[in-house]
């Protein structure tokens, strides 16, 4: 994928999906880790519990990423 993206000249990476606290923050990671400014998608995401899913953002996913809501990244790339 990081192949793919490059030839494209993509730099940036949005990111929401299932299991905050593993797949989704795996990606996250792995983007931020590659060099893309990653934008996470906090109410486009999900946990198998609240707790799991809070907990993920809460501990480093602002590390990582910016936080961010759908209709937050929707008026930005609108507003390009």
């Amino acid at each position: 994928l990081d192949f793919r993206l490059r030839q494209k000249g993509i730099k940036n990476v949005i990111i929401g999906g299932f299991l905050t606290n593993c797949c989704v923050e795996s990606t996250m990671r792995t983007a931020y880790e590659h060099g893309y400014s990653v934008y996470t998608l906090k109410d486009c995401t999900a946990a198998t519990s609240m707790e799991a899913h809070n907990g993920a953002f809460d501990s480093d996913f602002g590390l990582f990423s910016t936080v961010t809501t759908a209709d937050e990244m929707k008026a930005a790339i609108s507003a390009e």
